[in-house]
């Protein structure tokens, strides 16, 4: 079932989107990772606002080969050197702080690399915007832009939300049923890991306080001395934040209205023809398919020959054919069954019919695109939000998983098999996608009316939480519940004080009582 219609909704939609401003709004959008999955998942948003007569600047490092109505590229393709091995240094087992500060130092460079380049100083001193847009990830010197242009900010999150984001938007998330997303776990913990969990978000918490904006301070003295607010104040002024979340990818939970699931708006809704080279090896026989991707941060062609030689062996004697993105054109002693490319158009892939499984390192984007076309996943999740997802699909039951660190070859090779011939997978993850489907309108259509919204109402003050503007103290109610504690504390002291005063007066009595009549 595909979205449904609900006329009113639709029609109230197109009323308020027919109020669209039709002056030249510019709008600048900031997406510039090393990483192609951020910015694959935005482009078809920022492309949707410029095709509705917005003056888009996109600063990214994945420019467009061909022009686009009303889209500008920035590039700032500096961001891409020595990429390799901060995906390298990301494998290592580091404890949790030492992941926090490898994360916090990596995305302090990116802001820096963007603030120092000429073409952005160039924007900086020469043009205005009446809207900025951009990733919301360790990024804080890039806040202050919405102040220099004096125009509202919307952040976008390629993940959904965690404690930072909570903190710039002033949402709660309960630390009981909200697990950070680094850790792995679920709605569904257990006391231990709602224990590890509040410690773990706590750190995280006290991590940004004490070494991300620290350095992003520092940055904006640098290259935005003129800037007078201090970053935690620059830190609250988003007006909206768009989640690539969806309550049927993830779970259900509370949202302020400044916060809006988007999940899924990278997708669009025919799927184009695949091409001529993959058709034809679908179509050269009737065996079902298995796609296989590692995304675009982890590279297939970097496994040691040893693992390549295992899975070739696994892939050989499977009676299935496999897509597999290899990022070489050359293979060793690859299989008849394997067809490989560097880049394959996955959620094509996906739509295919012939695709029952999709082996994936479970990233958020692959998994709302697993989703979406209803296709059971094998995860292999290597680091960051991946085994919080895979986790998340396993209990939703359209998921396995196997350890991609030893990648056994009998559970491997056995799990492939399980997922392939028992049904139930595969029923479950079109169950998924009927719920995902049920939507009264398309996640993209929804982020562009939100947009507009701020658009047509200066910022949308009136959409701003109170919270935004509290410390963690007075959101938490701490300051006041702390009183109270206190209170209660003082009056049981003030009590057994009374208490022990009346037994020593009534002793100290009868002990007088007694030396009398000894007397």
């Amino acid at each position: 079932m595909k979205f449904g219609i609900n006329f009113p909704y639709l029609l109230t939609y197109f009323l308020l989107s027919s109020n669209a401003l039709t002056e030249a709004v510019k709008i600048l959008a900031l997406f510039p990772f090393p990483g192609p999955s951020q910015y694959i998942l935005v482009q078809p948003y920022l492309k949707m606002l410029a095709s509705r007569g917005y003056e888009v600047t996109s600063v990214n490092a994945f420019p467009q080969k061909q022009k686009v109505e009303n889209f500008r590229d920035i590039t700032v393709m500096e961001v891409h050197d020595n990429y390799a091995d901060v995906i390298s240094g990301a494998q290592v087992e580091r404890n949790k702080w030492g992941e926090m500060t490898f994360l916090s130092e990596f995305f302090m460079n990116i802001t820096e690399t963007v603030l120092k380049n000429p073409k952005v100083q160039n924007l900086l001193k020469n043009e205005h915007f009446d809207l900025v847009i951009m990733e919301t990830l360790h990024t804080d010197a890039w806040y202050s832009l919405g102040r220099h242009f004096g125009a509202p900010m919307i952040g976008i999150s390629s993940f959904g939300t965690d404690p930072i984001i909570d903190e710039l938007m002033g949402n709660m998330s309960p630390f009981s049923y909200t697990p950070l997303v680094t850790i792995g776990y679920t709605e569904h913990m257990s006391y231990t890991e709602r224990l590890w969990n509040t410690i773990y978000q706590l750190m995280e918490l006290l991590h940004v306080r004490w070494v991300t904006i620290p350095l992003q301070r520092q940055l904006m003295a640098k290259y935005m001395p003129h800037i007078q607010e201090d970053v935690w104040e620059l830190r609250t002024n988003f007006s909206l934040m768009l989640l690539n979340q969806h309550f049927s990818l993830s779970y259900p939970r509370p949202y302020v209205p400044s916060m809006v699931e988007v999940g899924g708006f990278q997708l669009h809704y025919k799927p184009n023809p695949l091409p001529q080279d993959i058709q034809e090896f679908l179509n050269s026989s009737q065996e079902d398919v298995i796609y296989f991707s590692m995304g675009s941060n982890v590279k297939s062609k970097d496994f040691p020959p040893e693992r390549l030689q295992m899975i070739n062996d696994i892939f050989r004697k499977l009676p299935y054919k496999i897509l597999w993105k290899f990022e070489n054109t050359h293979l060793p002693g690859k299989p008849a069954n394997v067809f490989i490319k560097p880049w394959f158009p996955q959620p094509d892939v996906l739509a295919h019919a012939r695709v029952k499984l999709f082996i994936s390192h479970g990233g958020l984007l692959s998994t709302s695109e697993s989703v979406y076309h209803g296709k059971p996943m094998l995860g292999l999740p290597v680091f960051y939000d991946q085994t919080m997802n895979i986790n998340k699909a396993k209990r939703a039951g359209f998921a396995l998983s196997v350890d991609f660190y030893t990648l056994p070859k009998e559970e491997f090779e056995n799990t492939i098999l399980e997922m392939m011939r028992n049904a139930k997978y595969f029923k479950k993850a079109k169950e998924i996608s009927r719920i995902y489907h049920d939507q009264p309108v398309k996640p993209l259509d929804l982020a562009v009316f939100w947009t507009e919204y701020v658009l047509r109402h200066r910022g949308a003050p009136h959409l701003q939480s109170p919270a935004q503007k509290m410390n963690f103290f007075k959101k938490h109610s701490i300051d006041t519940v702390g009183v109270l504690i206190a209170a209660v504390v003082l009056s049981g002291i003030s009590v057994v004080f009374i208490i022990l005063s009346v037994f020593r007066f009534v002793f100290s009595k009868k002990t007088e009582k007694q030396k009398n009549k000894l007397n």
